[in-house]
């Protein structure tokens, strides 16, 4: 009797362990994900209207910025927004080239406010769903073609996930450098198709286009 009240004990108790040990872990989850969670700075929402303070957090929530960042891209876009309404109170519908006009500020205020790094950040962010988009239909084109499993198809997404978001960071820093433009775009798609080719064995192209050089080695990893 005393035995089976032991064991009953002992299942209860790892039970209830196991139920302190996901709490915690969900704990320490929320804990990091708020602790690098980025949200606008007191100043910038006391000191801007709502509209400004909006535009900004669509800029950092894609990347961390300090407040004295946050304050300039604020200041920034005050500009930008005071340009706007002259240019519309000027043409009531605006054109192309005072469109232009606006994109170009847009893009020299990013450069001059946030570092390379993180322009490259915020690029990547503001592209990467359709990177993930592009990515998936590559994958399911491709992936057909060879015959390819899972795996295969795990190491195509990778590699045109990075083709498309890092051409949509080069397009848009080198917009007004073709030349520049041009070879960032080839050495991205070499250089990845080159990683595809090396680890799985897939020759692919801009055609999404697929093919086996070799036979796919298990266990290799995909980044």
């Amino acid at each position: 009797m005393f035995r089976n009240e032991k064991s009953a004990y002992c299942i209860y108790n790892y039970s209830e362990m196991k139920k302190v040990s996901i709490l915690l872990t969900f704990f320490f989850a929320a804990a990091a994900i708020t602790a690098n969670a980025q949200t606008a700075s007191p100043k910038l929402i006391d000191s801007f209207n709502p509209s400004i303070v909006r535009s900004v957090y669509e800029i950092i929530r894609h990347i961390p910025l300090n407040e004295a960042k946050q304050i300039a891209l604020a200041r920034a876009i005050e500009q930008e927004d005071s340009l706007f309404a002259d240019l519309l109170r000027k043409e009531q519908v605006l054109g192309t080239k005072s469109h232009k006009t606006l994109s170009d500020l847009r893009k020299k205020n990013l450069q001059t406010i946030l570092s390379e790094n993180e322009l490259d950040q915020y690029y990547r962010g503001i592209s990467d769903t359709d990177a993930e988009a592009l990515a998936v239909i590559a994958r399911e084109t491709i992936n057909p073609q060879i015959n390819g499993g899972y795996q295969d198809g795990k190491f195509i997404y990778a590699s045109f996930y990075k083709i498309y978001l890092e051409s949509k960071v080069a397009e848009l820093k080198y917009a007004d450098d073709p030349a520049r433009l041009k070879t960032a775009l080839k050495k991205i798609r070499e250089d990845e198709f080159k990683v595809l080719l090396d680890k799985s064995g897939i020759v692919a192209t801009d055609e999404l286009k697929g093919s086996r050089a070799w036979a796919f080695k298990p266990n290799t990893p995909v980044r």
